[in-house]
């Protein structure tokens, strides 16, 4: 059952089995009832997983160095530093200028605590990939599209089918979109 389990995958398992339940038990109960420990793990969890992100694109976009990256986000080169070391305090709008440096979309989603492990459990810089704006055929021209297998995308080395908005519910403008939908962004409530 385990040889098709990436090795960190299964050093994470067998970690798990040989903790005595109650070790588990205790966090679960502490995530559980303490929000500020629902806090600590999650910010855990990002602060490891962000920074790994942000290394693993910066070398996959041919910015071997750190000065490269803070030059196309228009940063100094210790914050690329600060960014990439495990802990950093990223805001929303420095993940954007990052992105937006990297040529790649951006996603902040919620998600149920087991999503957020099994992303941690799965995740490696090895073999995260994030296609690149230049490349990304069905967001350039989404009518172009040709067969259903064009639909999956490589998502940190699974291939997962991925819901593609059709050309005429695409804005390249979240205001715009929200407008649409009547959202308090509209009418900037949320600034």
């Amino acid at each position: 059952m385990h040889s098709k389990l990436r090795p960190r995958e299964q050093r994470n398992i067998a970690r798990i089995r040989r903790e005595p339940m109650s070790d588990r038990s205790k966090l679960i109960s502490r995530l559980l009832s303490n929000r500020d420990a629902r806090k600590a793990y999650i910010k855990g969890k990002l602060n490891v997983l962000i920074p790994s992100q942000i290394r693993a694109l910066r070398f996959k976009c041919d910015m071997p160095t750190q000065t490269h990256l803070a030059k196309a986000a228009g940063m100094h080169q210790s914050r690329i530093s600060t960014f990439e070391t495990p802990g950093a305090n990223l805001t929303i709008d420095t993940l954007a200028r990052l992105a937006a440096a990297l040529r790649v979309g951006l996603v902040v989603k919620f998600v149920p605590f087991s999503e957020m492990l099994d992303w941690d459990n799965r995740f490696s810089q090895d073999t995260f990939q994030v296609m690149r704006l230049d490349d990304d055929h069905a967001f350039l021209k989404p009518d172009a599209v040709s067969s259903p297998r064009d639909l999956f995308a490589p998502i940190e080395g699974r291939n997962q089918p991925v819901t593609r908005p059709q050309a005429h519910e695409m804005t390249p403008f979240p205001a715009q979109a929200a407008a649409r939908q009547g959202s308090p962004l509209s009418t900037g409530a949320m600034r």
